[in-house]
This record gives structure tokens, sequence and C-alpha cells, in this order.
């Protein structure tokens, strides 16, 4: 079996460190994606907002602390070293890719995080994850394309176009001792154009081919000054197709081991268009170098970016350009140094081969050994490196991506068993209160039907009382009705009819009175069943939902609603009977044909004229008999016995007329409350107004009860609709307390996995 070539063996070792790469990454974009859709639709996600220990630096949920400047401990410990230094942040939290940076400018100690709800604060991370995801994918299409790209930026006027012309042994970039470039410039092999040298101004990179010639422009070199400089036509790029003078080994376009693309930069602090333009380009580009005007250091924007650019590369090339104008030198490569120190330990730890201090305009002019020394090294560091220089930011982003998941994970896990505390302890307290509340409410529906029934049952039995012992005294009602005689007979009876009627509509407007009286007793009771609604402990927040829901049966509103239902229900009927709307006197209404009371009479005058003739003469049986005796004058006697006889009979009748006449008022009230009394009895008029009142009762206090039993099942149903959303909260909280101890197990295996694609370098 032959041996592989070294050179085949680590392009082999390389393609599997890819593949294996590039699989994490499609992990971790899942994960992220997965927390997003968690934090959308389930729970919203914890963001820890820890504050600085002691010793400086917060904890990490994946093992040993994590800081700023220490690389992220995910199982063994990753050859990648220490992360850039931050300055100290007063709301540290471990986090670094997913750090949501909210301190107010010029205020480092004005933190607005916590100000912020916990939805805002979900929706801002829920943004941040959707970006990180975004730049992964960019991470995928590096790690899968084995052309590397090289970005040069820095400063205005650090001399990057410069750099990149002596990088390629061409004068092709406009440069100037003033800013030009406005829009970027990509140096490529002419062999990626069919080996024809061009430049071409591409209005769309995501449309842009080479072999379509719709999708550029070509520029004429005498016109590429003006499209460097101004960008009229609003060019998104420009391609520059060439041809470079040194051979395979020496080159850095055409190298023979992969494709590599010069992208010369705007200026950092031009505009902020341009500065954001630029941190978006960075997520494409596999090395950076960043050029120093050693007349000016590092800028505020420079290290803002280098900053950026360091979540993702540990090693950034640094040119300090310009150096031959520095008087002392060994002065400025200090101060350089320091602050590479601070903005990239790792830059710092491997400066001897990532730090160089050239002049570009030297190489230019003849060649300098310094120049040279830094050309050799970004060669290494970009072909013979390419682990460091390609996959390592991509391990590099991946791990600080998922220790950032690690540290929301153990912050959400105990975030969720925190909320599954406080919920059963709000569930547990509030027992007591719910099952006192349920029993309150069947007592109090039992009562309230007992005061209903109790109270109608009242009302029918005064009625029927009452208005049965009317019915029975009615004429007594016509007693006080003045008697005019005979001529005013039929003048009176009409009055005694008048006064009947207008008694029996008096007491029947007495026992609506009375029926008006148990409705307001037995919304006075209901009510002080709604008042121990009302009084049940309980905790603020239940009182405020239960006073904003709860309809009271007390108040002034309750009043004018019974007074209303009263009013309206158990006012005056108008008509009392039917039967007396259309009651007529009558003639009998005058004389009393009872045969029992008209004997009783005429016996009492017979007696009474019997008495009376013999008290008058004591010979009148004697004359009388002699009379009989007288036999010779028989027809005498007989026409005086007829006199007599016709005399008594006189006397008897004219007796009989007379107590007729002088009995004739009580006859008439005698008989039309008898006739009254009938006409009530057929219609049923006693039990008509106690069935009446007693419904009319039930119509006006049922409502009442309704409303009090609606009230109680109301906050039964307000307390059973809060105790519902706590256990779907707790049960909420369950789920991604698993979801996300889950996902730290995840996080936590896929750290380890990216981490052994370096274990063997």
């Amino acid at each position: 079996m032959s041996s592989l070539d070294p050179g085949d063996l680590h392009e082999r070792m390389f393609a599997d460190k890819c593949r294996r790469m590039h699989t994490y990454l499609l992990g971790t974009r899942t994960l992220l994606r997965d927390i997003g859709e968690h934090n959308r639709a389930k729970w919203p996600v914890h963001y820890p907002l820890g504050r600085l220990a002691p010793g400086g630096r917060a904890a990490s949920a994946l093992g040993t602390g994590s800081t700023r400047d220490s690389e992220p401990t995910l199982g063994p410990e990753p050859p990648l070293g220490p992360e850039p230094a931050a300055m100290d942040d007063p709301a540290d939290n471990g986090l670094s890719v997913l750090r949501l940076d909210l301190r107010l400018s010029y205020h480092g100690d004005s933190d607005v995080m916590g100000s912020l709800e916990e939805a805002s604060i979900a929706r801002l991370l829920d943004e941040r994850l959707a970006q990180c995801a975004a730049h992964i994918d960019k991470l995928i299409a590096r790690v899968a394309d084995r052309a590397s790209k090289i970005l040069v930026t820095g400063d205005l006027n650090a001399g990057k176009s410069t750099l990149v012309n002596a990088l390629v042994r061409r004068d092709i970039l406009p440069h100037d001792q003033q800013p030009c470039t406005q829009l970027f410039c990509e140096v490529v092999d002419a062999g990626l154009n069919g080996g024809v040298e061009e430049i071409h101004a591409v209005p769309d990179i995501a449309a842009y081919s080479p072999r379509d010639a719709a999708t550029y422009v070509r520029v004429a070199r005498d016109a590429l000054e003006d499209v460097v400089m101004e960008n009229d036509e609003q060019y998104q790029q420009l391609k520059f197709y060439t041809h470079e003078r040194r051979g395979a080994h020496e080159g850095l376009l055409r190298n023979g081991v992969a494709d590599v693309a010069l992208i010369d930069s705007p200026g950092l602090n031009r505009d902020s268009l341009k500065t954001t333009q630029l941190f978006a380009r960075q997520e494409e580009i596999d090395v950076v170098v960043f050029v120093v005007n050693a007349e000016n250091h590092f800028t505020l924007s420079g290290q803002d970016f280098l900053l950026t650019a360091g979540n993702e590369k540990a090693h950034i090339f640094i040119v300090v350009n310009r150096f031959d104008a520095i008087r002392r030198r060994d002065r400025c490569e200090r101060m350089i140094l320091d602050q590479i120190r601070d903005l990239s330990p790792l830059t710092y730890a491997e400066r001897a081969d990532l730090v160089h201090f050239v002049s570009a305009h030297e190489q230019l002019a003849g060649g300098s050994a310094a120049f040279a020394r830094m050309e050799r090294s970004l060669r290494a560091f970009t072909l013979e490196q390419r682990f460091k220089s390609k996959l390592a930011p991509a391990q590099r982003y991946a791990s600080n991506v998922l220790r950032d998941v690690g540290v929301l994970a153990a912050a959400n896990v105990a975030a969720a068993t925190r909320r599954i505390q406080d919920i059963n302890a709000v569930l547990r307290d509030g027992m007591p209160r719910y099952e006192a509340l349920l029993e309150l409410r069947a007592d109090a529906s039992r009562r309230a039907d007992a005061v209903l029934d109790g109270s109608c049952a009242e009302v029918r039995r005064h009625t029927t009382a009452h208005l049965a012992t009317t019915q029975l005294h009615l004429q007594d009602a016509a007693e006080k009705v003045a008697y005019g005689g005979l001529l005013a007979l039929w003048t009176y009876a009409e009055n005694v009819l008048l006064a009947i009627v207008r008694h029996l509509e008096h007491e029947v407007a007495e026992c609506d009175r009375f029926a008006c009286f148990a409705i307001q007793h037995a919304r006075a009771e209901l009510a002080a069943l709604d008042d121990g609604r009302r009084a049940l402990d309980a905790p603020p927040a239940a009182a405020a939902v239960t006073d904003a829901t709860a309809d009271p049966v007390t108040g002034d509103a309750a009043d004018d609603v019974a007074a209303s239902v009263t009013a309206s229900q158990i006012a005056s009927i108008g008509s009392i009977s039917n039967a007396l709307d259309a009651v007529q006197l009558e003639l009998g209404d005058f004389v009393d044909l009872d045969l029992g009371r008209s004997w009783a009479t005429l016996t009492s005058l017979t007696s009474l004229t019997a008495s009376l003739g013999l008290l008058a003469s004591k010979s009148a049986a004697a004359n009388a008999l002699a009379l009989l005796r007288l036999s010779s004058s028989a027809s005498v006697g007989t026409a005086t016995a007829r006199r007599l006889l016709a005399a008594a009979a006189v006397l008897v009748g004219a007796g009989s007329v007379f107590y007729i006449v002088s009995d004739m008022d009580a006859t008439v009230r005698r008989k039309l409350a008898a006739r009254v009394a009938l006409l009530l009895d057929e219609e049923r008029f006693v039990a008509h107004h106690a069935d009446r009142l007693a419904t009319e009762a039930t119509r006006a206090i049922r409502p009442f009860v309704w409303r009090l039993q609606h009230n109680f099942q109301r906050m039964v149903e307000a307390e059973e609709l809060r105790r519902a959303d706590h256990l779907r909260r707790r049960r909420c909280a369950q789920d991604s307390q698993i979801y996300f101890d889950e996902l730290r197990a995840k996080a936590q295996d896929l750290a380890a996995a990216v981490h052994a694609v370096s274990a063997d370098m």
C-alpha cells in the first residue's frame, strides 16, 4: 500500500474537517432556530441580567468561568485561546455573541435592559438569534467554499489600496493622499475570467456571474478612478481580474492551493453607512487584514470593528503601514502592541506572525524586507494554516454561540424552576380561598332559593287570609254610606255598590303593599348574602378582578332596579275583578225573597198584633162569643166577624209593609254584599290575587337571586380561570424546563464535537 503524499494527506484532513464543521454549523443553526421558535410560540426566553461579580466576571453554565478575554469552556479546553478582552460591562451576564448591549451612550453604568418588559427583551433576543443564524449561514457557505477571501480594511487614508497593489505587484487600484475608495474592490486571478484581464462594475453581487454580461458593466482603465472615487452609478462592487507576475509558489492570487480574493474596502470612519456595510461584509470574509496608519494608531471605529470581528475571528492579521514615516519607531511599536493586546489577545500572542510594521510605498518603490516577511506570513496564514484562517473562525463563532446557548439554557432552567415554585405556592395558598368560595356559593344559592320561596309563600298566605276576611265582611264596608230615604233608594244602592268595590280595591292594594314590603325584605336578605361574597378575604389582585367583573346586588343602582321592578310589576291593576266591572243594580237587590227570613218576620208581626188586641180589651173575646150565640141573627154575626178579620189583616199587612220599608237600607247592603261575594267566589277572586301577587313577587325577587348566583358564578369562574391560567403557565414552565435542560445537553455535546475538530491539530 503506497503512502500518501503529505500534501494530499493534509488536503484530505482539511476536507474532512470542513465536512464535520459544516455538519456542526448546521446543528448549531438548528438550535438557534428552535430557540427562536420556542421564544415566539411557547416561552419568552428569559435573558439573564447578571452583573459583574467581585472578581469581575460572570460564570458560565457549561463549565468553568467564561469571560470576554478567555475562551469558553466546552468540555476540554479548546486551543483557540482567550477571547478578546472587553471593557467592564455592568450588565455582564456571561454572554458574548447573544449579548444584547443596551447601555446608554456615554453612561457606562446605565443599563436600560432591566427596565424593559420580558416580552420586549424576548423580541430583541429573537432578532439577535435570527442575526446569529444568518451569520452561521454565511459561515456554512464559507466552509463549503474552497476559495479564501482576504478583506483589507482599516481607517481612512491608512494605505489599504496601496497595500493591495503592493501584494499583487501591480498598480491596479487607484490611490491618492486623500481617501479615494468609495466601494468594495475585489482583486482575483484572471484565470477565473477565462484568462482575460477586465474590470467589472457589479450592480448586484448576488446576481453577478462573469459569464453573464448582463450582470455587470465593463469599466475602462481610464474611467476607473472616477468610478472608484465617485461611484455615481451606485455599484456594489468592482471585480478586478488580473494576472499576477509571480509564480504559484510565491504568488497570492494564483498559488496552486486555493483561489484567493483580495478585497479592498472603504475606510471605517468615512460615514455610518459604509461602516455598517463593512461590519456586515466581514462576516463573509475568511481573513481580515487590518491596516493601521502608524501615525494614528487604532481609532475608536477600528477598535469597535476588531471587537466585533473578535466574536468569530480570534486571529486578525494586522499591518501597520507607513511605519517609515515614524521617527521613534520603538515607542510607536510598543504603543500599538499594547492596544492589540487589549483588543485581540490571541493576535498579540502570535504577534511575530500576525503583526507587521511595513511601508507599502517602499515595496512599490523597490522592495522591502519587512514587507516580504509580512507577505510570507500572510501567505502561510491563508494557505498553509487554512484551519486557523478558514475553519477556526467558524469553530470559534460556533463555540461562542453554543456557550451562549448553554448560558441561556441554564438561566431559563433556573427561571422555569422558579416559575414552577412560585405558581405552586400561589395555587397552594389560594386553595383555601377557592374551597371557601365554592362552599359559600353553594350555601348562598340554597339560602337565596329559600328567601325566594319563603317570601312568595308569605305573600300568598297573607293575600289569601286578608282577602278572604275582606270578602266575608263586605256588608260592613257600606255601613258608613248615608241613606237618604225611600226616594233615594236607587242612589243609595249605587253608593253601596261603589263603596264595596272601593273597599275591595283598597284591600287588594294593601296586599300589593305587603308584597312590595316582602320583595324589599327579600332583596335586603339577598344583599346581605352578597355582602358576604364581597367580604370574602381575597388577595388584592383577585379582589380587583372580582369587583370589576361582578354586579353588586346592593347600592343605588340596585335600589333603582328594585324600585322599577316593583313599580312595573306590583303596581295598581286598575280593575280588581272582571265581574265587578260589569255588575248592575237589579230589582232583587231591593227585595229580600229569603222565605225563612220572611216567615219569621210575619210570625213576629202576627204575635205582635194578637198581643196588642188582647191588651186593648179583655171583653173582646166575650163580646165575640156572645155574638156567636145569637142564632136568630146568624147573618149579621158573620158580617161582623168578617169585618173584624179584615181589620186584623190590614193591621198585619200595614205592619209588614212598615217593617219592609224601614229595613230597606239593610236589605240593599245585605243583598249587594251577598251578590258581590257570590261573583267573587265564582271567579276565584281570593285565589286569583294570591296567585298574582305570588307570581309578581317571584318575578321581582328572582332577578336578584339570579344576580347573586351570577356574581358568585363569575367570581368562581374568575378564580377557576386564574387557577387554570396558573396551571397552564406551570405546564408551560415545566415543558420549558425540560426543553432547556435538553437544550443545554445538546449544546454541550455539539460544543464538544466542534472542539474535537481541532483536537488533532
